[in-house]
């Protein structure tokens, strides 16, 4: 996560919204972990909620301005709507099984109004397998030493992460991070589904039409009428 540069990320974003005629709103972030993002974004809107299943990683953000609410993405909390809502670095892969995916457009669905903007990224199984063998390394970061193996199942489109970390004290942890890497089609079909529609898909961080051949995929969603 060190080499990945917020800010240009956060412009991206910022891009896209005003692309698509986003402007002084409520914001919903989902999965936000420590607001890195979010902090960003809170410069340019007046209202960022940002919300991470993890109490931990919400603890360690920084953003002064910041509401922060500590929720599952599929049993989002609030009862208002937010004009734009939005995810990063593939944290909708983390939804494991079809059932939760559609759960999440459903509670995501539940506080859109009807001019809303909702966008995520969404790894494919390209970059799985281009970034499968670099990800297995082995370094030092802040003290702790690290080993992470990565590995690809094609057969059930999971991708693993499993970190092992030597901590100063001589403690190990371990953490297994498990994505699953849906086909591309299979996003559209749950967006409809789900009563979105797609405005819009690019590769991600650019504004070229993403296809299943993609890394990444940028999805503009809105409410169907």
């Amino acid at each position: 996560m060190r080499k990945i540069d917020y800010k240009d990320w956060s412009e991206y974003l910022l891009a896209l919204f005003r692309n698509f005629g986003v402007s002084d709103e409520k914001v919903l972030e989902l999965g936000g972990g420590n607001g890195i993002i979010a902090s960003h974004l809170s410069k340019y809107f007046p209202e960022v909620y940002l919300t991470d299943l993890s109490k931990e990683m919400l603890l360690k953000s920084k953003g002064s301005n910041l509401l922060r609410v500590c929720c599952d993405m599929r049993n989002i909390p609030f009862k208002k709507e937010f004009g734009l809502i939005y995810s990063t670095f593939d944290s909708v892969n983390y939804m494991l099984t079809l059932k939760d995916l559609r759960k999440m457009f459903d509670s995501v669905y539940s506080v859109c109004g009807e001019d809303t903007i909702f966008t995520f990224d969404a790894s494919l199984e390209k970059n799985s397998k281009k970034y499968e063998k670099q990800l297995n390394r082995q370094g030092k970061y802040k003290g702790i030493n690290f080993v992470q193996k990565s590995r690809y199942d094609e057969k059930k489109r999971l991708h693993y992460n499993c970190f092992e970390l030597l901590m100063p004290d001589g403690a190990t942890l371990t953490e297994t991070h498990i994505q699953k890497i849906y086909k591309f089609e299979t996003f559209f079909k749950i967006i409809d589904d789900t009563g979105f529609y797609v405005v819009d898909c690019f590769d991600a961080f650019s504004f070229d039409k993403a296809g299943e051949n993609s890394l990444r995929a940028q999805f503009i969603v809105k409410k169907q009428r």
